[in-house]
């Protein structure tokens, strides 16, 4: 299964349509369409992360688990040092929106700091 057979699927168990779907994400339902048909490839970590949160799931859940597919969600999780990004990146879907907004302004920090 591909990225976009992944949100096709979870979208369908929430009987959302893709109207619906791009709405939860602010994106147009053809963005949705084209991302479950795999016409657009390269969908940036901020879409991951808002299309987990709008389908309630782990961003991981997102990532094909082939077994031979490079983007395994195993190796993805063995390839990250820091741990605390795994467990992080696994709870953000599930977090409140005052979590989310620390987060969000922590990241936000750290980009000013380096410039």
């Amino acid at each position: 299964m591909s990225i976009g057979d992944n949100i096709r699927k979870r979208r369908k168990e929430l009987q959302l349509t893709q109207i619906e779907l791009g709405q939860r994400v602010h994106k147009s339902a053809q963005v949705i369409s084209n991302w479950e048909r795999g016409y657009t490839t390269g969908i940036t970590i901020e879409d991951l992360l808002a299309l987990a949160d709008a389908l309630k799931i782990s961003i991981l859940s997102l990532i094909p688990h082939e077994e031979n597919n490079t983007y395994n969600a195993n190796m993805v999780a063995e390839n990250v040092t820091d741990q605390r990004l795994v467990q992080l990146v696994n709870e953000y879907p599930h977090l409140d929106e005052k979590s989310k907004a620390i987060i969000d302004a922590i990241i936000s920090l750290s980009k000013d700091d380096s410039n």
